[in-house]
C-alpha cells in the first residue's frame, strides 16, 4: 500500500504540473509565439497544445486535488502523517477553492487571480519541501 501512496503522490505532482503549465504557455505565447507569422508550423502546433492545456486546466487541478486527497488518506492509514505534506495539502485545497471561485465568478477580480497564483507558488514550494524532507 505504501507504493500506491507514493504513486498517488507522484501522479498528484504530475497533474499539478500540467495545471500550472496554463500560466507558462500563455506567457510564452504572449512574449514569443504571437510574434511569429501566421503560416508558421510551430505557431499552429503551439496553438493546439496551448488550447488543450488551457481548456483542461481546471480538470488537471481538480484531478490533482482528488489524487492528493487519496494520497493523504493512504499515507495516514498506512505510513505516517507528514507535516510538510499536510501544509502542501492545505495549500492545494486553497488553490483549488480559489480556482473554483474564479471559474464560477461572473466578474473576475484581479485580487482573486493573484491570490490563486500566490497559492500555487506557495504550493510549489511546499511540494518541493515535502519531497525533499519527507517530514
Amino acid at each position: 500500500m505504501q507504493d500506491i501512496g507514493n504513486l498517488f503522490g507522484i501522479l498528484t505532482t504530475v497533474l499539478f504540473g500540467f495545471a500550472i503549465l496554463n500560466y507558462f504557455v500563455k506567457l510564452v505565447n504572449r512574449k514569443c509565439v504571437m510574434k511569429l507569422p501566421k503560416e508558421s508550423k510551430f505557431k499552429q502546433g503551439y496553438a493546439s497544445v496551448m488550447k488543450f492545456l488551457v481548456k483542461n486546466h481546471r480538470f488537471f487541478g481538480a484531478g490533482a486535488a482528488a489524487l492528493m486527497l487519496a494520497h493523504v488518506v493512504l499515507q495516514i492509514i498506512f505510513k505516517w502523517v507528514s507535516i510538510t505534506g499536510i501544509i502542501a495539502a492545505a495549500l492545494a485545497l486553497a488553490a483549488v477553492a480559489l480556482g473554483g471561485i474564479l471559474f464560477r465568478a461572473k466578474k473576475r477580480m484581479p485580487a482573486m487571480l493573484w491570490a490563486h497564483r500566490g497559492c500555487v507558488v506557495a504550493l510549489t514550494i511546499a511540494i518541493a519541501a515535502h519531497v525533499i524532507t519527507r517530514i
